[in-house]
């Protein structure tokens, strides 16, 4: 692992740059930021629109690295890994001062981006420059993240964690610039990260099969870290055809869900009316899961005339629940009471 802080590249013509359709190699990235800036990942870039006037505000591509983390593609794979942006989200508090390469800065316009080299950068929109440069902890997670997401370690610090490769999960720390957290979750296949709205120290990792891993953060090392193994049952059949095929047909095991199964997208969800509750969308399952007492409180197929669950997100002002499906279709759920 290394780090380095790099220059606001003035010369580069980013202003002018506009970006490219996102593609499913991007693995749907974006985040809004509280500001109503929204960040997405198209191809090597990352954009950021105004929400409200739909104006681009800017586009930063990633710098190209001639030579990847590793020079030889995964084993059993005919084709490199590709640089594209896999994960965005805006930092909730602004970096160490020392950590900027040139000041002033903005620390709404800081957001971390990472790609399928493994990865990770801070970008700072305002300077339009990488401020640091993060490299994959390991081997294995060097075939690209799945996602990211901030958790709350102090008062006045975040730690950002990642989702690498098919099954592990590292905590980065940004002002001791070390890795304080790292496990591997094998063999299962890590999808999405989410972190709790009711409490910012405690976040939810979802895997395809139903593996679920509530990891609570109460310091800034692994000794602080503490961590649950729960499971919601599903039906995997799908999944299990999918991995026969994938190793019969000699696909690299060393990519994460959304390379390795594309079109089979679990995602999970926070409530923000009700503590210990998350929603999880299966591809043909809805499933409301009580994190407090381990048990599902309720569970549906595939509305009809829909296609396979593709995200999931609760209203935050209504008690009602959007499902996108893979079709283009959006499925509400309302509570019964």
């Amino acid at each position: 692992m290394s780090t380095s802080i790099l220059h606001p590249l003035s010369n580069e013509p980013w202003n002018c740059m506009l970006p490219g359709p996102p593609s499913r190699n991007n693995f749907g990235s974006a985040d809004l930021s509280p500001s109503g800036l929204l960040a997405f990942a198209s191809g090597s870039s990352v954009s950021v629109v105004d929400s409200r006037s739909l104006q681009l505000v800017t586009t930063v591509p990633l710098p190209y690295v001639p030579s990847p983390p590793s020079s030889s593609p995964p084993p059993n794979s005919s084709a490199p890994v590709s640089t594209f942006v896999t994960s965005v989200r805006w930092t909730p508090l602004p970096p160490r001062r020392d950590l900027l390469s040139t000041e002033p800065s903005s620390s709404h316009l800081i957001i971390a981006a990472a790609d399928r080299y493994g990865r990770i950068s801070l970008v700072d929109f305002r300077l339009r420059s990488i401020v640091l440069s993060i490299d994959p902890p390991d081997h294995s997670s060097k075939w690209g993240v799945q996602d990211l997401c901030w958790v709350q370690a102090r008062p006045d610090s975040f730690l950002l964690a990642a989702l690498s490769g098919p099954s592990h999960v590292s905590f980065f720390n940004t002002s001791t610039y070390r890795f304080s957290f790292k496990y591997d979750a094998s063999p299962e296949h890590l999808s999405c990260i989410r972190r709790d709205p009711f409490d910012s120290r405690h976040l939810c990792i979802l895997g395809l099969k139903g593996f679920l891993l509530s990891i609570k953060v109460l310091g800034e090392t692994e000794e602080d870290i503490s961590l649950k193994e729960l499971l919601i049952r599903t039906d995997c059949k799908e999944l299990l055809k999918l991995e026969r095929d994938a190793a019969a047909a000699g696909n690299s095991t060393f990519a994460p869900a959304s390379a390795a199964f594309p079109l089979y997208a679990v995602r999970l969800a926070f409530s923000p009316h009700w503590k210990h509750v998350i929603y999880v969308t299966f591809p043909r399952e809805l499933v409301v899961f009580d994190l407090k007492y381990e048990t599902t409180l309720f569970s549906a197929a595939l509305p009809r005339g829909c296609s396979k669950f593709l995200d999931v997100l609760p209203d935050p002002n209504q008690e009602l629940l959007y499902c996108a499906h893979l079709d283009g279709k959006l499925s509400i759920w309302r509570r019964k009471e």
